[in-house]
């Protein structure tokens, strides 16, 4: 469906939509390292337009910038070379391909002289890896009324260059950046039926300079409404496509998309959604975000819509990732929006062989409860393994390692196929202090041992049913006894050398400690 160079050209048959998009977040130089969130945008069709937007997500401020020339947009086709040069403006892009024999490589010039606002951009982005197809193979159903669209996105971009933001200039230190190439025979914005929230998402190891990526995952995420909270659950209105970090990639219309925060624009008198949670468990994904600054709203005359900078914090396949993104939000609402109360009680207990989990249940916001999420993390950091959806009140997790003591949590949603979500419950960590030992410290020793080793409970209480049980170092249990008294004595002269785990449990919880045979 797609070809390079020839697709990042101009198109003129079969499209009623075309734009060259690209979004950024910047640091600048020494000493100050600011922050900016860029966005710039031109339109061909329907419109000859530019949007540039930038924004400082930590003080807040925030620029935008739309400028409609008609026959002000010149392209090339077969390549990417545009230019927009309406009254006082003259803005470029070029690829640098075959000059320098480097794929992707492209030259933004952006400017607001007076007597506009005095921003510019002048940058060099160079992809870091090959382009994403959106929908597998770059072709997508928009909305469920016959509209399609050509679409393919850069996803990892270094950033290099210099920014003038709110009259001071700025030479980029690092930073990341997006581009999506989209056109064909579609239209959004001003149509009622293809009203649509769109996000992108750039993952990486916690710490890492944006632009020199290590184990970095992508994701367009985009979603179509059909009336005012309800997508449906077809890949013509729902559609994450993913690259992750040893390149595959991912289209699937399979996972779960909630809002979990809604901004009240006064000015407007309507409602945008303000924080967001995908959740895709074919891929063991669970990624939340929030925006930088709460109201980055962009009037292009015809209609109005919300566009900025994200934070983004999560786990994809199981790893924990941090990163930052964009939203772009056409779809509003007129009435209210409120998320459902965060579940609160939330108690773990440990039955025999597994872990139970319960709470009690949340008040509905705008809509009835649909259910609840489970989540899981070995530490209390914010990364969350989700591990499943239930209607009732409580929820049995058989996957916990016998060898870790685990935090959980838990979120409620609503019934409707745009899903409102709570934010995360005050987890509930297994360990000793909820086990009916208290808060007194239980020890193994002698560490290492030979032939046998001493549990001592300080704070034992007798009738709570207390076992103990020993693991080797793959979780597989080798004895299990009861506790009767608050020291116990296990015999290990029989077993190998090697680590162990002594595992304690009764109704209320687990406590864990390891050892060595000698």
């Amino acid at each position: 469906m797609i070809s390079f160079p020839l697709d990042d050209g101009f198109h003129n048959t079969n499209t009623t939509t075309e734009w060259w998009y690209i979004n950024l977040h910047l640091i600048g130089s020494a000493p100050d390292f600011k922050k900016y969130d860029v966005m710039l945008c031109y339109f061909s069709k329907p419109v000859n337009m530019r949007i540039f937007n930038i924004a400082d997500p930590v003080s807040g401020l925030f620029h935008t910038d739309v400028n409609r020339s008609q026959l002000a947009f010149s392209q090339q086709a077969g390549h990417w070379e545009l230019s927009y040069t309406p009254l006082f403006i003259n803005d470029y892009s070029l690829w640098t391909y075959p000059a320098d024999s480097i794929p992707y490589r492209y030259i933004f010039h952006a400017e607001n002289p007076f007597p506009y606002n005095g921003d510019a951009l002048d940058i060099t982005v160079t992809s870091n890896r090959q382009p994403l197809n959106v929908g597998g193979d770059g072709y997508i159903p928009i909305g469920d009324q016959g509209d399609n669209s050509y679409y393919y996105s850069y996803t990892n971009m270094k950033v290099e260059g210099s920014i003038k933001f709110n009259g001071t200039s700025d030479n980029i230190s690092s930073g990341i950046g997006w581009i999506d190439r989209q056109y064909g025979p579609f239209t959004v914005g001003i149509n009622p039926a293809n009203q649509y929230e769109w996000y992108s998402m750039q993952l990486d190891q916690p710490g890492v300079t944006w632009g020199t990526p290590q184990t970095p995952s992508e994701f367009n995420i985009w979603q179509i409404y059909n009336d005012t909270n309800n997508i449906p659950y077809t890949s013509a209105c729902r559609s994450v496509s993913s690259i992750f970090s040893d390149n595959t990639q991912d289209a699937t219309s399979d996972f779960i998309y909630e809002r979990t925060g809604y901004w009240y624009d006064a000015t407007n008198n309507v409602y945008y959604s303000s924080s967001w949670r995908l959740i895709n468990p074919a891929q063991d994904i669970n990624l939340d975000m929030t925006p930088t600054i709460t109201n980055q709203v962009i009037n292009v005359t015809l209609f109005k819509f919300w566009e900025g900078g994200t934070i983004v914090k999560g786990t994809v396949r199981g790893q924990p990732l941090d990163g930052v993104g964009f939203a772009e939000l056409v779809a509003k609402h007129k009435s209210k929006m409120e998320v459902p109360s965060v579940p609160a009680g939330l108690n773990v207990s440990y039955d025999t062989d597994h872990y139970v989990i319960e709470w009690s249940a949340s008040t509905q916001g705008t809509f009835p409860i649909g259910g609840y999420r489970i989540y899981r993390s070995e530490s209390n950091d914010g990364y969350w393994k989700y591990l499943g959806t239930t209607t009732e009140l409580s929820f049995n997790d058989f996957t916990a390692s016998p060898l870790t003591d685990y935090f959980y949590t838990v979120s409620s949603f609503d019934n409707q196929t745009a899903t409102s979500a709570s934010g995360y419950a005050t987890p509930a960590k297994l360990g000793i202090n909820n086990l009916s030992a208290g808060e007194n410290p239980v020890s193994v020793y002698p560490n290492p041992a030979n032939n046998q080793v001493t549990v001592s409970i300080p704070a034992f209480k007798a009738g709570n049913n207390t076992l103990i049980e020993l693991l080797d170092y793959q979780g597989k249990l080798i004895k299990k006894q009861p506790i009767i008294k608050d020291n116990t004595q296990l015999n290990i002269s029989g077993i190998p050398s090697g680590i162990y785990v002594i595992r304690l449990m009764d109704s209320k919880g687990v406590v864990i400690r390891k050892f060595m045979k000698v």
